[in-house]
């Protein structure tokens, strides 16, 4: 992961004139204080695209107390039990590791054996001391902990290609092989089978300590990469590190025929005094995505055709997706290791549930996604000593994950414009819907993300009459503002409501809500 860049974006939505730029003392709820009306329209005919499982993924990386003081105890190095519940509640399909940027310097060998003969490292990209206590067999165990797939990065600068195919050997092989045999000696019997395997981390980023930083550079060095891995085990899953619209020209066009995801990094952010730019600044990824989702189209075919049988591996069997492998709110004022230690506001949790959105609308394209990261830094979860919370973002993850599955169906939006965001034509309501045909369950994901005007909303069916709502999940809390601390675990600023309505056509929202709506099909 590095530094978040900053752009804005203008997307969607009709216009209506409401009170602009409102001082932070007035993004305090005022109940329904003003109720403005909105459309959504929901087309059955019009699937997107299987919602993958594993864009509901995470991220851990050796970064202040992401690991050490986060997933383990700082003095005991044993797995934390209350985050490990925490973690279990997101039921995460994916979990990647061990970067991020410290990739460029990881050397995987440091974190096996017995754990009074592992190197002490200086982590030279964040900071400190790496005791290398919590390595590839830990990382797998916590996996298997989670129920998770684990997900892999090599290194590919100060690391080689042999050292890379030494890991999926290691991780992957069954027989009496030198790695294999070592794994075994180690504990393991039986193969990790890791299926993810990402090659390098970022590899177009200037500042960081890379040596690939040429695309056709990178894409030389891939290929090497690739084929030792692949050949220690064919069924592997490659994620190419991609960067801006030139780069990733260049690695879709030469790379395709081998990789299954290229990556994109998103991290947004808030203008200082204007919480609600923050939607405006997500919005703008997802034009991001549908730039690449166009390059993909144009360069990579949906099938490898003519694929050189003496490569000793298959190409790819499906077609090239996104791997949205580092994505969050990374706002420059938080605490601990680079101010990575943010605390999340309750508009923060509507921005995330803007992006999950975003990945339902481009499911036919976004193939995983891990959110950067998962405990204290830029973390859904946040821990001290003694004890640790859940931060407004956790509930929008947990929610979404639990019910917006199954394919994605298109939906429109005639909306009012949030004017607070800074931004033209962004609207009030954000949507996108999901029909599951095991439980014959329509799902509606809508986010009012106006701090005080309640929106009342029609809900026009085209293709399909539900008979009936049979329940409204909603999430909400006091203000804009209101987070959860850590110096207070008792407290909890998050609302959650259940509730059942019969009205097919009318739903009123409320202020700074986020809203799944689950309808019966027959």
């Amino acid at each position: 992961m590095q530094s978040p860049n900053r752009r804005t974006f203008l997307r969607q939505s009709s216009s209506l004139a409401l009170a602009s730029l409102l001082p932070s003392s007035l993004y305090q709820r005022v109940s329904f204080a003003k109720t403005v009306k909105a459309k959504v329209h929901v087309n059955f005919e019009k699937p997107i695209g299987k919602i993958e499982p594993e864009i509901y993924g995470q991220f851990i990386e050796y970064l202040g107390r992401a690991i050490t003081g986060g997933v383990v105890d700082a003095k005991t190095n044993q797995v934390r039990k209350d985050v490990l519940e925490k973690i279990k509640r997101l039921q995460t399909p994916l979990l990647r590791f061990p970067g991020g940027t410290v990739t460029k310097i990881y050397h995987w060998q440091d974190g096996i054996g017995p754990k009074n003969l592992r190197p002490v490292r200086p982590n030279l990209i964040w900071g400190g001391e790496e005791s290398n206590q919590f390595g590839t067999n830990e990382f797998i165990d916590y996996c298997r902990l989670l129920k998770t797939d684990p997900f892999l990065v090599v290194n590919m600068n100060t690391g080689t290609p042999e050292e890379a195919s030494n890991w999926v050997e290691y991780c992957n092989g069954a027989g009496n092989t030198s790695f294999a045999s070592l794994r075994k000696k180690h504990g393991y019997p039986q193969a990790h089978k890791v299926k993810y395997w990402g090659l390098g981390n970022e590899e177009s980023a200037v500042p960081d300590t890379g040596r690939l930083q040429d695309p056709n550079k990178y894409v030389e060095i891939a290929w090497q990469y690739a084929k030792l891995m692949k050949l220690q085990d064919p069924n592997i899953s490659l994620v190419l590190a991609g960067g801006d619209t030139k780069w990733n020209e260049t690695l879709i066009k030469e790379l395709h025929p081998i990789a299954d995801y290229i990556s994109l990094h998103y991290y947004a952010n808030s203008k200082k005094g204007q919480p609600a730019s923050l939607f405006a600044h997500i919005d703008t990824f997802e034009k991001e995505i549908v730039a690449t989702k166009k390059q993909i189209h144009e360069l990579a075919p949906e099938k490898v055709e003519n694929f050189n049988r003496w490569y000793r591996f298959p190409a790819r069997k499906k077609p090239l997706k996104i791997a949205l492998d580092e994505w969050g709110i990374w706002e420059n004022e938080g605490k601990g290791a680079y101010n990575l230690e943010v605390t999340y506001q309750w508009f923060h949790a509507l921005g995330v549930a803007g992006f999950l959105n975003i990945f339902q609308r481009q499911a036919d394209i976004v193939g995983m996604a891990t959110w950067a990261q998962t405990v204290n830094v830029l973390a859904p979860i946040m821990t001290n000593d003694k004890e640790s919370i859940c931060q407004t973002v956790f509930y929008p993850l947990e929610l979404y994950r639990k019910y917006c599955t199954g394919t994605s169906i298109a939906t429109e939006v005639e909306s009012p414009a949030l004017e607070q965001s800074g931004a033209e034509n962004l609207g009030i309501l954000d949507t996108a819907a999901s029909y599951d045909e095991d439980t014959k369950t329509l799902t509606l994901a809508i986010v009012n993300r106006h701090p005080t005007v309640a929106v009342e909303t029609e809900i026009e069916w085209k293709g399909i009459k539900p008979n009936s709502i049979v329940e409204i999940h909603e999430l909400t809390a006091d203000s804009y503002f209101a987070f959860n601390d850590i110096n207070n675990p008792k407290k909890e600023v998050v609302k959650y409501r259940r509730k059942e309505i019969n009205d097919l056509k009318m739903v009123t929202f409320e202020p700074a809500s986020i809203n799944i709506l689950n309808y019966k099909i027959h």
